[in-house]
């Protein structure tokens, strides 16, 4: 019973640590395919984001910053800043999955 006690904690532990895991601007930057387009996106470190072609013309491009554990992307329509949060889900080094505003996943996965 005291074994199983202890493997529960150690795992809840476990799982607390994972549920905590920081995550930065730089788990982000790089050029990544997304399950929902076709066209790579390229998120600098700067903050700026592409969509690119494979011929590297620009098809549309705007900010992105990380604030907590959401993936906050930003875009100019007109005169006005439209900002889209997006919840994290899961970062690894070759993908992360946010919760897009209408309740689906998006994964992305890094290109090499």
């Amino acid at each position: 019973m005291k074994q199983c006690a202890r493997r529960s904690l150690v795992l809840l532990a476990l799982l607390g640590l994972a549920a905590c895991q920081r995550i930065s601007e730089r788990d982000f930057v790089g050029d990544w395919q997304s399950a929902r387009a076709v066209t790579p996106l390229h998120l600098a470190a700067n903050g700026e984001w592409e969509l690119r072609q494979a011929d590297g013309s620009v098809l549309q491009y705007g900010l992105w910053r990380v604030e907590g554990k959401t993936l906050v992307w930003s875009v100019r329509q007109g005169e006005r800043v439209i900002d889209d949060p997006t919840p994290v889900l899961a970062v690894e080094q070759d993908m992360f999955s946010v919760r897009e505003r209408d309740g689906a996943t998006t994964v992305f996965r890094r290109l090499r």
